[in-house]
Order: C-alpha cells, then structure tokens, then sequence
C-alpha cells in the first residue's frame, strides 16, 4: 500500500521560509473487544517504541484508560514525563488486522505508530523524492 504524506501549515522563526511541513499520516483503526474505533490517523513514527493513541480514542470504544499497565511517557509531549496505560487491542490497517499492546494517555495531542505494535509487523519504505513525499507499507509474512 503506498501512501502520500500529508502536509501541515509549519511556522518556525528559524525557517521562516518553510510554510509547510510533510509527514507520514495512516489512517487506522483500533478494535477492543466487538467495539471499532473510528477512522483516525496516526504518525509513522520510527522514533516512536510503541503505538501510541490520545486516551479519548480507547474512551469511545470502552477501554478504561487507567486499569491498563501503567508506564511513564516523556518525550512526545511537552512538559514533564507523564503516565501513559498499556492495553491489549487489535489495530486495523487497511485489511490487516494485528494484535497489539498500545499506550493510551490524556496527555498525547498525536497518535504514534511506533517500533512495537506497527514496525515489527510492516516492512515500511519513506520516499522524499516524489511530490508529495509517499511512503509503503507492506505486511512482513510470518509462516
């Protein structure tokens, strides 16, 4: 599956010349139990360990955010590190269906497709060259 990035006003007074910034944007879904998500995307975010969601994304389909395994989050949010709670759900990419263990926290204002959950199941190529930038994702085969 081969995607474009999508693009988001950008203002940095360092590079006052760059109005736009690309990123790699997927939309998913999760599943908890019988309950589905909405459609709503998420960053394909290398840098990210794991699967990452705003704590309202769990809310709506039943998952009570703070019985989950709690860890601590820093990094992708601004201020000091916080909680973020584990839990076990099914992300749906495309038609891909994967089980997973994602973080949820009401401090995150991104989704984050991460290393663990997303990467290990997903050979995915970034392509800056065209325009817009794309990227690929493809299932890795597990027989």
């Amino acid at each position: 599956m081969r995607i474009n990035y999508k693009s988001f006003p950008f203002r940095n007074r360092g590079v006052p010349e760059q109005k736009l910034i690309w990123r790699p944007i997927l939309p998913v879904k999760i599943i908890y139990g019988h309950a589905v998500s909405k459609r709503f995307e998420a960053v394909v975010d290398s840098g990210s360990d794991y699967c990452l969601f705003e704590a309202g994304i769990g809310e709506q389909i039943g998952i009570k955010i703070k019985s989950g395994s709690e860890g601590d989050l820093g990094g992708v949010i601004s201020g000091p590190r916080t909680k973020v709670y584990y839990h076990n759900v099914k992300l749906l990419v495309g038609t891909d269906v994967i089980e997973i263990k994602a973080g949820f926290s009401p401090d995150l204002t991104e989704n984050l497709l991460g290393q663990i959950g997303f990467f290990d199941h997903f050979i995915v190529t970034f392509d800056f060259t065209p325009h817009p930038p794309a990227f690929e994702i493809q299932p890795i085969s597990r027989s």
